[in-house]
C-alpha cells in the first residue's frame, strides 16, 4: 500500500480533547503526526476499529486505547476496507431498497404498536404479582384524588345502600370483598362518571349517583361494567401496553434517558390513555351477562346509557370530559342495539 497522508483530527482517549494532525498510511501500519511533524500514535492498521461509514459522515478511526482519528474529508474511505464500504455505500445509494424501506418501516412499526405490544400485553399480566397490582392501583388513585377528585357529598344513607347493593351483587357473584371496593367522589372532571383502578377499587362520582337516583339497577349496570374492566385486566393490559410502546418508541429515535421514569409512572398514568373499543365492548359484555345471571334485565345497561346520553345532550358545550368519554367508548346507540339484542349463550 503506498504511502499518503489524511488530514484530520486526533481525539484523544476518553477526552473531548483533541489536535489537528495527518494520518500516514504506510503498508500495514497508521501513523499519526501533528504538524510539527511529531509523531502521537503509530499503530497496526488490524488494531484500528473503522466505523461504518454514512453518507455526509466521515468514517472515524478507533484506536484500542480509546482514542479516534476523523478525516477532515466527510467523503474519505480507508483503502483497507474498499469492499466493506463499497457494499454500505451501494445499499444507501439503492433507490428500490430506500423506497422498500419507505414502505416496509411504518408497516413494520405499526404492526410492533398495534399487533405485537397488545399481544404481549396480554401474556404480561400473568407475570404481575398481586402486589404489584395494587401499588399500581394506590398510586393511580392517590394521584387522581389530587388532581380530578374532590370528597363526596352524597348522604351517608345513600352511600350505605349503595355499598349494601354492591357486597350483595359481589357475594350472589362470589367475587372477592376484600378485592373489589367501592368509593364515592366528587369531579367536575369526570362528571358523571365511573372508573375501575387496577388493583380492584371502583371509583363512583357524585354526578352518576345523582343522575341515577331513580335507577338504581342502571347503576349497578355500570358498575358491572366498571367490574368487567377489572377482571379482564384492562388496566394492566393498558399500562403494559403504554409502557412498551413509549420504550418502543423511545429506542427507535434514540430517547433512552427516560424509559426508567416511564415504567415507574406508568401506572399513574393509565387513566390519560383509553381503553379501546374492543376493551369496552368485552366490559359490556361482562355487565350484561351478570345482570342476566342476577336475575334483572339487559335493558337495565340500556337504561344506564340512554341516561349518560341524555345527560350529554343537555350539555350546552362538550367540556373535555365528554370528549373523552365519547372518543373512548363505543357509539352509545351501538352499545344499546348490542344490549336489547345480547341473548345468554
Amino acid at each position: 500500500m503506498s504511502k499518503h497522508h489524511i488530514k484530520g483530527c486526533y481525539y484523544y482517549p476518553n477526552s473531548s480533547q483533541h489536535q489537528h494532525c495527518f494520518a500516514t498510511i504506510n503498508d500495514s501500519q497508521i501513523q499519526l503526526v501533528d504538524t510539527q511533524q511529531n509523531t502521537l500514535l503509530s499503530v497496526l492498521i488490524t488494531e484500528c476499529q473503522i466505523d461504518s461509514p454514512l453518507r455526509g459522515v466521515a468514517s472515524e478511526l478507533s484506536f484500542a486505547d480509546g482514542g479516534r482519528f476523523v478525516p477532515e474529508d466527510i467523503s474519505h474511505r480507508w483503502g483497507f476496507t474498499d469492499k466493506k464500504t463499497g457494499m454500505i455505500e451501494r445499499l444507501e445509494k439503492s433507490k428500490p431498497l430506500i423506497v422498500a424501506s419507505i414502505i416496509l418501516i411504518p408497516l413494520l412499526l405499526w404492526f410492533i404498536l398495534y399487533r405485537g405490544i397488545p399481544a404481549i400485553a396480554v401474556y404480561s399480566v400473568s407475570l404481575a404479582s398481586p402486589a404489584t397490582v395494587e401499588a399500581m392501583g394506590e398510586q393511580t388513585l392517590n394521584v387522581i384524588e389530587k388532581v380530578a377528585l374532590a370528597p363526596t357529598q352524597i348522604p351517608d344513607e345513600t352511600q350505605n345502600d349503595i355499598q349494601l347493593t354492591w357486597l350483595q351483587m359481589l357475594d350472589r357473584l362470589h367475587l372477592d370483598s376484600a378485592r373489589y371496593r367501592l368509593s364515592f367522589y366528587q369531579s367536575d372532571y369526570f362528571a358523571a362518571n365511573a372508573f375501575a383502578l387496577p388493583h380492584g377499587r371502583v371509583i363512583v362520582t357524585d354526578e352518576l349517583v345523582i343522575l341515577l337516583k331513580d335507577k338504581p339497577d342502571a347503576l349497578r349496570a355500570i358498575l358491572l361494567h366498571e367490574i368487567g374492566h377489572v377482571e379482564y385486566h384492562h388496566g394492566i393490559r393498558l399500562a403494559a401496553q403504554a409502557t412498551a410502546s413509549t420504550i418502543v418508541l423511545a429506542i427507535i429515535f434514540g430517547d433512552l434517558e427516560g424509559i426508567t421514569e416511564i415504567v415507574l409512572g406508568s401506572s399513574s398514568s393509565f387513566l390519560q390513555q383509553a381503553f379501546s373499543r374492543d376493551m369496552e365492548r368485552e366490559a359490556d359484555k361482562f355487565a350484561i351477562e351478570k345482570l342476566i345471571t342476577l336475575g334483572y334485565s339487559n335493558h337495565d345497561f340500556t337504561n344506564a346509557i340512554q341516561a349518560l346520553q341524555k345527560k350529554l345532550d343537555e350539555q350546552t358545550q362538550l367540556d373535555e370530559s365528554w370528549l373523552k368519554y365519547l372518543s373512548t367508548h363505543p357509539s352509545s346507540q351501538e352499545r344499546i342495539d348490542f344490549a336489547r339484542q345480547y341473548t345468554p349463550q
